[in-house]
């Protein structure tokens, strides 16, 4: 599915289709709002909000704002200091976390409630992404209540000269399973990949199932950028501290 920025949209022309045809993180909008952009993707944007009492401008510029969103691989992440990098990965990788588990947790169960006879993969599917949601969501806890803080208060110790004792506790306990939490969470998205075919639907499948598909790519992907920030440069940046 081509990815596009969705500007001049045409409210009395554009359909809900379309829009999410061009750009599929549009169908979280749409469900936010209420409006069905699968089997009632036909109507267009105008007809969507007079039917559901939707403010048309709020609607689009909603939909318009999704490109300003989207997280950038243009940061030098090796340059920058950890409490910069902790501000950055929590705006931007938590943040998403929180936002795609509920909405593609939706997608899961629906498809495979509507589908799950015929594909029964995405029974399984469902069931792998709620544990998945349910150990992110404690993971992403954990490391902003106790081990970022701790991280945030061994560099400013170290640039201080204060006694970091505590912090450096909290660290060489928490590290370790940190990663060990990163590495069950990729496992259970390689799981997801290979029964999804590689995030690659049958031909039957309706705009749900597809956009369900095209989620958990992009979680995938998300999640892979997300661990690589924390494994390989904060806590790498975090040791190099302790030492």
């Amino acid at each position: 599915m081509q990815i596009q920025a969705l500007n001049n949209i045409e409210p009395d022309q554009t359909t809900v289709g379309e829009l999410v045809a061009q750009n599929y993180h549009a169908a979280g909008i749409f469900r936010k709002y209420g409006v069905d952009f699968c089997c009632g993707g036909g109507v267009t944007v105008r007809k969507a909000c007079e039917t559901k009492g939707i403010e048309e401008s709020e609607l689009i510029d909603e939909l318009c704002g999704i490109q300003k969103s989207t997280p950038t691989d243009a940061e030098n992440f090796y340059a920058w200091q950890p409490d910069v990098l902790i501000e950055h990965i929590m705006d931007t990788h938590h943040n998403y976390v929180r936002s795609k588990t509920e909405e593609i947790g939706y997608y899961a169960a629906k498809v495979a409630r509507v589908h799950g006879q015929n594909h029964p993969e995405n029974r399984e599917i469902w069931s792998l992404f709620v544990e998945l949601t349910n150990e992110l969501l404690t993971h992403l806890k954990e490391e902003e209540e106790t081990v970022f803080p701790a991280i945030q208060a061994l560099y400013k110790g170290r640039l201080e000269r204060k006694s970091t004792e505590q912090e450096e506790a909290i660290i060489n306990e928490s590290l370790g399973e940190m990663e060990s939490d990163h590495e069950h969470a990729g496992s259970i998205m390689a799981s997801i990949r290979e029964k999804s075919n590689q995030y690659t639907p049958p031909e039957d499948a309706c705009t749900t199932y597809r956009i369900l598909y095209q989620n958990l790519k992009d979680f995938e992907e998300d999640l892979h950028k997300h661990v690589h920030l924390e494994n390989n440069i904060l806590f790498e940046q975090a040791k190099s501290l302790l030492a």
